[in-house]
């Protein structure tokens, strides 16, 4: 069978023409910038392989936003809408579901394999238990795989990345507050994120007073690696942070199956994660850092994952 995958982010859009039960997949990738709809990327997409819609046999798109009650998705940071109606009207596809790319990416953990990870720390994944999965990239996508009777598993569709933001010391409460009174709600997808991580120094330039001018997250990180004070806090910071977060989502989802981090963010930075900041700050929960101690943490070191996930999707969606 031939599956049209496809992972439409607020950047990039990856399409890959594969396998029901391909192990890899070989995304093509487009800029989401300059193309009005996804209906005219995926009829540049077609073109480009001299394939039409009608000769594959499932078509999965994952977007990043949330479902909408008509089945559709107002992508978040994109003015993209992907609607499943005007898809098949301009493609005739033989079926066609479209999901949040961090359900499909939940999904894309069922088919990981050991080498696709780096071990960040604690024990033994539980079989059967629930699994998390949080992506810093263009925004923060949350997840969960969730077991069900049969041996079976739900992908959670949520927003967890737009929940609230908990500082943990007094550097964290002034940044806080400063995203509060500059945004009126502060998140987690605020400071980890490509654009939050940004923000991040921004907000330690505004605090300290330096007036120096805003970085893009990729010069951060190269300044931060040449030793610049306020880059290498905004860096920290980052990591500190997303260990908080994933344990807050550790602990709601009760996530003994591990927690995993993908995203395009951190596989980039090497060294200049600091996994073992990101640890403390995972199992830093007073009493229930017992709980979390065990539960093992990955940094997922495939960029097709929720790609993947539409493979599976695909499969059950033919059954």
């Amino acid at each position: 069978m031939t599956i049209l995958a496809a992972d439409i982010g607020a950047t990039h859009a990856r399409f890959a023409l594969t396998e029901l039960d391909a192990l890899q997949t070989a995304p093509e990738m487009m800029m989401v910038a300059g193309i009005t709809t996804l209906e005219e990327a995926l009829s540049r997409f077609l073109k480009s392989k001299s394939i039409a819609a009608s000769d594959i046999d499932a078509a999965v798109i994952a977007a990043a936003g949330p479902i909408r009650a008509d089945g559709s998705i107002h992508m978040t940071n994109c003015p993209w809408t992907v609607d499943p109606w005007a898809i098949s009207a301009a493609h005739a596809f033989k079926s066609i579901s479209v999901l949040n790319d961090m359900t499909a990416a939940a999904l894309g953990l069922l088919r990981l394999a050991p080498q696709d990870t780096e071990k960040l720390g604690g024990g033994e994944a539980v079989p059967n238990a629930p699994m998390a999965i949080l992506s810093p990239g263009t925004g923060l996508g949350v997840s969960g795989l969730i077991p069900c009777a049969g041996g079976d598993w739900t992908a959670l569709s949520g927003e967890g990345g737009h929940v609230d933001l908990a500082p943990h010391n007094d550097r964290e409460i002034a940044i806080v507050f400063h995203l509060l009174r500059t945004f009126g709600h502060a998140s987690p997808e605020r400071v980890l994120s490509g654009q939050g991580l940004e923000t991040l120094y921004e907000t330690l330039t505004a605090l300290d007073g330096t007036g120096a001018p805003p970085l893009a997250a990729v010069d951060i990180a190269g300044a931060a690696r040449r030793g610049e004070a306020q880059a290498a806090e905004a860096i920290d910071l980052f990591c500190g942070w997303l260990g908080a977060v994933a344990g807050d989502l550790a602990l709601t989802l009760g996530a003994r199956g591990g927690v995993y981090i993908g995203g395009g963010i951190l596989p980039n930075w090497g060294d200049l994660f600091d996994r073992a900041l990101f640890r403390r700050r995972f199992t830093a929960k007073g009493r229930f850092g017992e709980f979390l101690d065990p539960i093992p943490t990955y940094l997922v070191r495939r960029n097709d994952l929720a790609l993947m996930g539409c493979l599976e999707e695909a499969r059950r969606l033919l059954g």
